[in-house]
């Protein structure tokens, strides 16, 4: 049985979205790929520009954090309505990525860090065009840290296509997960300790 919710965290540009959409066509049951962006895209549209290019958005009410938190109890909505989902987000903060474990605690999870050299992340995201110049480099030595991971997909050299049909390979496995309750443990030990 596949788990109800997949988990793809990686730096801008690593090619998780790409990677998600493949996978859920491939998928035997409906999953929706919930992204980040499916929050950032409502953004108005001239902060979503800024974002893009990297600007301060100075709009009263604007808390990127809060975003975040919201993508993850949105997530956690759906999930208990009965919803398959596939989430990908660079989570480079360790409280959002415990937040993120903890609002799907109960739920079972494949937690995957998809992986890129940055070399290539960093030009697809010039290539692409809608992020900003620097994002991956900036998130590339944060997003893995204090996870562990049920499997790793190295996007460097595969197309999304043999990236998802890799993982999809693996769900096929029925493997026994136990990424999200470790990196859960972990993160709440490093968050106690930086709090103390």
């Amino acid at each position: 049985m596949l788990p109800q919710i997949i988990v793809l965290n990686g730096t801008g540009s690593a090619g998780k979205t790409s990677l998600a959409k493949e996978l859920i066509e491939m998928l035997k049951v409906q999953y929706l790929n919930f992204s980040i962006d499916s929050v950032l895209y409502a953004l108005p549209t001239s902060d979503l520009q800024k974002m893009m290019e990297g600007k301060a958005i100075t709009r009263d009410g604007y808390h990127y954090p809060t975003l975040v938190e919201g993508y993850h109890q949105a997530a956690r909505g759906l999930a208990k309505t009965g919803c398959n989902l596939v989430l990908d987000n660079a989570w480079g903060i360790d409280r959002e990525k415990l937040d993120m474990l903890d609002s799907l605690e109960g739920f079972e999870v494949c937690l995957v860090g998809v992986k890129c050299h940055l070399v290539v992340a960093s030009l697809r995201e010039k290539e692409r065009g809608d992020r900003a110049i620097g994002l991956a480099e900036s998130e590339y030595n944060l997003v893995h840290q204090h996870l562990r991971y049920d499997v790793e997909i190295d996007t460097t050299q595969q197309t999304p296509e043999a990236a998802a049909k890799q993982l999809f390979n693996y769900l096929n496995t029925k493997p026994a997960l136990t990424g999200a309750k470790e990196s859960r443990a972990i993160l709440r030990a490093h968050c106690r300790t930086n709090v103390a």
